[in-house]
């Protein structure tokens, strides 16, 4: 048995260690995307920070929200009930994500450093309201 398929047995022995580990694949992908697409804006189109970051956080939406339904929270919860959840979440962080990047632009930090930060903060907040209210199973 090779040591990818040991891998990936063991992350699906272990529902809490699976979950994690996709949502991080899930979230990474989304926050690669969210972090391209806002550093491509800023600095190749001179978008300002806080434009760049909301259509960071709001273009990904679609693979994300399947990447978390289908493979971190394996949820049945119908799409047509979680995507509108999903959609007020990431509404939700958009307006977090730029808040902190107009705070980090007036403290004078440099796009990057920003968009790092909101990100990350803004995938914390999206693992803890996704399991309790998007893909929460009644």
């Amino acid at each position: 048995m090779s040591y990818s398929s040991m891998f990936l047995r063991s992350i699906t022995l272990n529902d809490g260690v699976r979950r994690t580990f996709f949502f991080l694949l899930a979230g990474g992908t989304g926050f690669l995307l969210y972090f391209c697409i806002s550093m491509v804006l800023h600095y190749g189109f001179r978008v300002g920070e806080v434009v760049s970051a909301i259509f960071g956080t709001l273009l990904p939406i679609p693979p994300t929200f399947w990447m978390q339904r289908r493979l971190t929270f394996q949820s049945d919860t119908p799409k047509r009930q979680a995507l509108p959840r999903y959609a007020v979440l990431q509404l939700g962080n958009a307006a977090v994500v730029s808040g902190l990047t107009a705070l980090g632009t007036k403290m004078g930090l440099s796009g990057g450093l920003i968009f790092l930060i909101a990100g990350v903060t803004g995938a914390l907040i999206s693992y803890v309201v996704q399991s309790k209210l998007v893909f929460h199973e009644n």
